[in-house]
């Protein structure tokens, strides 16, 4: 294919250089007063004249991309990059342009290139949101590359990329060789020289992306899980039989201990690897009391199965001197809970809790903070715009913060907003307060109050975020109403919420839950993870499609939680209705929304819950994760002057 042809000649002579640009002006003029399909008109006209003008191609993809025209808008940029590879911004056009299209491999490719020649956030931002989908069947060594630096940079929350880092890992031949050895035997456990090979475990050591995954974030696969469990087994016998593996297999090794705390230990653990624990915990104790050495593969095999805090008088190791591996291990495990039992007393009580349900979800948190995580995405555009913020300093409350994910990456994109985040667990407000103080936030203040109590607490809001809490409330709509009380006019709040539609696989395991009579205990929730592996039920096979399913803590809060409701879309609207409080609509999401557009045509039916509850019954997984949208309440009516008139 040639490239565009030069400049057609007009009748008044060649088109010029001074013609070109005054031309270009007049477009972009139009294209920022917002009249799109003039600004579109006149590209095309420039075009006619210089069709070799790359900046004219990538603006005109731009306002055809206003105009929701993604697929021409793409031919567009693409024809830019063409005509000027290095053209600022245009391969992140593309990039944005094919994804909004669902042509996610091109989307990829697009944004690596632009991360390649420029790289900026949005590239990265790009990068992130076109390669989540990504399942790899082959391997990839560019991509690997720019994953890994997602993970060691935060480009995102690690879990975004959880997915498509497991499945480029499970395209390493060695990983995959291991997979179908582990798998072959199961239930019986394969020991070193069968599953690694001649080559040993330095073959999977040497996975750099494998290994930091490890270390950020649990590992939602089966076959991995089965393979983890596995090598912890090989790990723990090395131990037993002082094996001294070389400094990259310990690595290995102490990372896989990693993702066992950060998995809360949701591994299968037979009677006999229990006991050769017990008995290496033994072990340990004595060498550090008779101060005698300690091989580093003990700690780190003993950290695989239970945290090292846990474990009275193992904090001596924090004396001795230890590679950084080790030491990694010994922060995690001990110093970082250690820290959070000191934040914890220092804690405000802004309510009181003793409603019974208030009281069971609070145990269960404290038992299991809500979410175990590492790395926060880095700060980027807020949550929500300047224009829904007021002038000056904003009013937030953040009900149900949990272990403060969200709090944080909010504060850190609206620093100048002041924060108050709320949650029933000590447990979980120390773990976001640790990481909080890791950012140096100071905006923030974490205290424990239930939501039911809220009314007397004297405050008001700008912003209200509600994400995943009201349904574990005795009643949700009344805390709804005592939430809705506390935000100014105009104000507006983000809320989450359970869909009846989309989890009815959960309702199913809860009730396979209570006939079986599993605990909500480790070693009950490890015993129904393996029963759902096991069975042929699709309802219940398909629950491992949350991520939520591979840690301890999140399969307690996805399938045993003490307090769970449900709604529909109809009640939701009801319920704003009787409220009068408006929908302002979902949180965007691109895969979504694109199927939305294909239904209804009519930009202004994204504020229609009727079109969405349509959908969502045509499409019953449409809201898996949560419904999760903001509304808005009616600004206040201005009030007539004081006194008289003269």
């Amino acid at each position: 294919m040639g490239r565009p042809a030069g400049p057609v000649k007009s009748a008044g002579g060649p088109p010029s250089d001074t013609m070109l640009r005054e031309l270009f002006g007049a477009a972009i003029e139009r294209h920022r007063a917002g009249a799109f399909a003039e600004a579109e008109r006149q590209y095309r006209r420039i075009l006619s004249l210089f069709p070799a003008h790359a900046e004219s191609h990538r603006m005109l993809g731009a306002a055809l991309m206003a105009q929701r025209n993604g697929d021409e808008a793409a031919a567009q940029f693409a024809a830019a990059v063409a005509l000027k590879p290095q053209l600022p911004g245009a391969h992140e056009d593309l990039a944005a342009a094919y994804l909004a299209v669902g042509k996610t491999d091109l989307a990829v490719d697009a944004a690596a290139r632009a991360i390649e020649l420029n790289d900026t956030p949005r590239a990265r931002e790009l990068f992130v949101e076109s390669v989540k989908p990504v399942r790899f069947t082959a391997e990839n060594q560019r991509l690997r590359a720019l994953l890994l630096r997602a993970l060691a940079e935060c480009w995102c929350r690690p879990r975004e990329l959880t997915s498509v880092c497991v499945s480029l890992i499970k395209r390493n031949p060695h990983v995959a060789d291991c997979i179908a050895r582990v798998t072959a035997a199961r239930p019986r456990r394969v020991d070193a020289p069968a599953l690694f090979g001649t080559s040993g475990v330095a073959t999977l050591a040497k996975d750099s992306l494998f290994v930091a995954l490890l270390q950020c974030n649990p590992l939602s696969d089966i076959a991995l899980e089965h393979l983890l469990a596995n090598i912890r087994h090989i790990m723990l016998t090395m131990a037993a039989g002082y094996e001294a593996p070389d400094e990259q297999c310990l690595r290995f090794f102490a990372a896989i201990a990693q993702q066992c705390f950060v998995n809360e230990y949701v591994y299968a653990v037979s009677d006999e690897e229990a006991d050769q624990a017990r008995d290496l915990q033994v072990k340990l104790l004595r060498a550090l009391n008779d101060g005698t050495p300690v091989p580093p593969l003990w700690p780190i095999a003993i950290a695989a199965y239970c945290p090292l805090h846990a474990i009275a008088g193992v904090n001596s190791l924090l004396q001795r001197s230890s590679p950084d591996y080790v030491r990694a291990l010994l922060a995690q495990q001990i110093e970082q809970p250690a820290a959070e039992r000191r934040l914890a007393a220092s804690i405000a009580a802004l309510t009181s809790i003793d409603d019974s349900v208030s009281q069971a979800v609070r145990a269960q948190y404290e038992e299991n903070p809500y979410p175990r995580w590492i790395k926060a995405a880095p700060p980027a555009q807020p949550i929500i715009s300047k224009e829904n913020l007021p002038l000056g300093i904003p009013d937030v409350l953040i009900a149900g913060c949990g272990t403060g994910l969200s709090t944080i990456e909010f504060a850190r994109q609206v620093p100048n907003a002041r924060i108050l985040a709320i949650d029933l667990s000590r447990a979980s407000l120390s773990y976001a307060k640790r990481m909080a103080a890791s950012f140096n936030l100071d905006n923030v203040e974490f205290a424990q109050a239930d939501i039911m109590r809220l009314g007397s607490l004297g405050r008001t809001f700008d912003f209200l975020d509600a994400s995943g809490v009201l349904h574990h409330l005795a009643d949700p709509w009344a805390g709804w109403e005592i939430l809705l009380s506390l935000l100014r006019p105009g104000g507006l709040m983000q809320v989450g919420l359970y869909s009846e539609l989309a989890r009815k696989n959960v309702v199913t395991a809860r009730e396979l839950i209570a006939q079986r009579n599993f605990p909500a205990t480790r070693e009950g929730i490890r015993q129904c993870r393996q029963h759902i592996m096991a069975t042929d039920d699709p309802a219940l096979k398909s629950v491992m499609q949350w991520e939520d399913f591979f840690t301890t803590g999140e399969c307690r809060d996805l399938l045993f939680h003490v307090q769970e409701h449900r709604t529909t879309l109809p009640q939701i609207r009801s319920f704003l209705i009787a409220n009068g409080v408006q929908f302002a609509g979902f949180i965007p999401e691109p895969s979504m929304q694109r199927r939305f557009t294909a239904r209804f045509a009519d930009p202004a039916a994204m504020l229609e819950l009727e079109c969405w509850h349509q959908l969502e019954t045509e499409i019953p997984s449409l809201f898996t994760n949560m419904y999760q949208f903001w509304v808005r309440k009616p600004a206040a009516a201005p009030q007539p002057p004081l006194g008289g008139s003269d």
